[in-house]
């Protein structure tokens, strides 16, 4: 495009943007999977029945995790418990033993994951369409003050109730404020660093779910962990003059002026003396007539019959993709072994994933690389079912081949999503379909669960078999590889039509319609 031609494809000035939107992904993956730590699986022991009186020889007894206890010494009559001592040697205080989430209330920490999961979904359609309406960057700054307020009126829980709500909005603002992020980061780059930023962007992730397990180890009291990842968000307020508007954005509002002192802003720290050519150029001439427009809605995408298509198989995908990620990392606390080196082991292998989804989104493509580690994380979950009860090690090792092949698949969802879709309403899709996802991760603490009221085979089943169908829809998808990002809703409509590794000519800028 011609704004990458006055400004550059990728500089200085898209590398702090890069680095900025890095680090709250870093932050957002703290948030969003604490929960693992401020409410892990805690043995206990009954100390108090309901009749008042101590369980006998409390002290001695191990933490045997029982619910009901005899009535008397050498009763036979059980009644249920009402108070809990838990084990605190590997871990502090926690929300499960703050407000006793076990026996009959141990259904409330999946609960607790899943309304967490609500907020990311309300988000995902709320701020999308907030986005492409008003603009990336104002959008950006209400998600973020929505996240940092609510994440310190956590640390004044006093009830369970009130925890889970705050979390809840917690989760509504950050995750507007990392999808933005993602679309921001792909509307500043040229068309040869794309597919790079698309994937490096989300390696924040990765860097996230590891160091979190250093963060947890030294603060294992749930309050002084809220609290210090309630501090890691503050520095973002700072990077606020590095957040710039959308170039593209403005580009298909047609705010010349606004576009014309972003170029002239981003060139100058790329190095670029290209402030006469600016005021020149035909495209900024071209866009005067866009100015003003009604921007364009999620309603247009379906009533165009590819988009259509396109984005209920892109939502599938995504509550696919999000049910199995979320499986897979929120249960690390059931596999065998240190709960803190499982959760290490299944951020670790994110990746060489992500290694392997550049080496092949760059040889095969999206389509292919996508399918392919679906199929291969689908496989790994149905091995699982003939695995021996006293093979751990090797259940847990399927375990982790699913934990890479899903990261490498929800990597390149990411990606894939945000180039079939155009500028107009890329931001909108994106969030909806990201919303679609939020199906899969309310569901997916409730997996184990699942595998408790019906057959221990069950999560592990539907998990290939999910894995398996979107895969096989994923064959439906158009190839992006080599293609530009579309404008205009026509663009998006005939994306798959043009020769492989074609470019679009945007010498002059169609109106969104």
């Amino acid at each position: 495009m011609d704004i990458f031609d006055a400004m550059g494809s990728f500089g200085r000035w898209q590398l702090r943007v890069f680095l900025v939107l890095l680090y709250l992904n870093v932050v957002g993956m703290w948030q969003n999977f604490s929960i693992v730590f401020l409410a892990p699986n805690m043995d206990f022991r009954c100390v108090q029945p309901s009749t008042g009186k101590y369980f006998p020889n409390a002290s001695a007894l191990l933490f045997d995790n029982r619910c009901e206890v005899p009535q008397g010494e050498n009763s036979s009559i059980l009644e249920p418990c009402t108070e809990w001592e838990y084990d605190i040697s590997h871990t502090s205080q926690t929300i499960v033993s703050e407000w006793d989430l076990v026996c009959g209330r141990e259904w409330l920490v999946s609960l607790a994951k899943s309304i967490y999961m609500i907020g990311f979904l309300l988000s995902g359609f709320t701020f999308g369409q907030i986005s492409d309406l008003v603009g990336r960057f104002p959008t950006m700054i209400m998600c973020y003050c929505i996240t940092l307020v609510c994440m310190f009126l956590t640390l004044l829980s006093n009830s369970f109730i009130m925890f889970v709500i705050l979390r809840f909005f917690q989760a509504f603002g950050r995750a507007g404020a990392t999808t933005i992020g993602y679309v921001l980061i792909m509307e500043i780059v040229g068309l040869k660093h794309q597919t790079e930023m698309g994937i490096f962007i989300q390696v924040g992730w990765s860097i996230g779910f590891v160091s979190l397990v250093g963060v947890a180890w030294f603060f294992r009291n749930w309050f002084w962990l809220q609290l210090v990842i309630t501090l890691s968000f503050v520095p973002f307020a700072f990077a606020f003059s590095i957040i710039p508007e959308s170039p593209r954005w403005l580009l298909t509002r047609g705010k010349t002026e606004k576009l014309k002192r972003l170029l002239i802003k981003a060139a100058t720290v790329n190095g670029r003396d290209v402030e006469e050519n600016i005021k020149n150029f035909d495209f900024l001439k071209d866009i005067k007539e866009n100015e003003g427009k009604q921007s364009t809605t999620l309603m247009e995408v379906l009533k165009m019959t590819k988009m259509r298509k396109r984005f209920f198989n892109m939502a599938y995908q995504w509550v696919v993709n999000s049910f199995l990620y979320y499986a897979l990392s929120y249960n690390t606390n059931d596999l065998a072994g240190n709960a803190y080196l499982n959760f290490f082991i299944a951020g670790l292998v994110e990746f060489p994933s992500y290694v392997v989804v550049f080496w092949g989104i760059k040889q095969w493509g999206r389509r292919p690389t996508y399918i392919s580690l679906l199929l291969v994380g689908g496989a790994s979950c149905a091995a699982i079912l003939p695995v021996p009860a006293d093979m751990t090690w090797l259940s847990t090792t399927f375990a982790m081949v699913g934990k890479f092949c899903v990261t490498g698949s929800f990597g390149i969802l990411v990606l894939y999503t945000a180039e079939v879709f155009p500028t107009g309403v890329r931001n909108v899709t994106l969030g909806s379909c990201s919303m679609c996802a939020r199906i899969g991760s309310i569901s997916a603490p409730f997996l184990r669960d699942l595998g408790r009221v019906t057959h221990a085979v069950v999560p592990n089943s539907l998990s290939a078999f999910l894995a398996l169908t979107s895969g096989l829809l994923a064959l439906l998808l158009p190839e992006t590889r080599g293609l530009d990002l579309p404008d205009t809703l026509q663009e998006g409509e005939d994306l798959g039509k043009t020769t492989k590794g074609a470019k679009k000519d945007n010498t002059h800028l169609e109106t969104v319609t």
